[in-house]
């Protein structure tokens, strides 16, 4: 699957708050354990760097040929629906010999229902290991 002209952005929303900024450095760490990639990088869309296009120019200047854009976001939104398409093609014009590719946000997901539904049950869980305490 990796190969040495495949690159990959994780991108994110940013936030003033820093912990809510090492999110994605932990997915990133991960996915380059599991699916042995070594050019995969954060970007934030707001108030953090590198931005979208700083981690884009760092993957072409690394010989990259394609790289995919894996937006890090629940919502279908603003950002998700215009924004990041609007970035992306600004980059297509600046580097035409390299493929950008675009995936579906997080919400598209099925296994988001999963998550919520582990969440429940260990909520479930919590509260009645509480209740056996009392």
């Amino acid at each position: 699957m990796p190969d040495k002209q495949t690159g990959v952005v994780v991108l994110g929303h940013g936030s003033r708050l820093k912990k809510a900024n090492t999110l994605i450095p932990s997915i990133i760490s991960g996915l380059k354990q599991s699916l042995g990639l070594s050019k995969i990088y954060p970007a934030y869309l707001q108030l953090v760097k590198p931005d979208l296009c700083q981690s884009l120019e760092k993957l072409v200047k690394a010989g990259c040929r394609r790289i995919i854009i894996v937006p890090f976001f629940l919502f279908v939104g603003n950002h998700v629906r215009r924004d990041i398409p609007e970035i992306i093609e600004r980059e297509k014009k600046k580097y035409p010999d390299v493929r950008f590719i675009y995936t579906q946000n997080l919400g598209e997901d099925s296994r988001i229902a999963d998550i919520v539904a582990d969440k429940i049950r260990n909520a479930w869980v919590k509260e009645s290991d509480d209740e056996d305490d009392k």
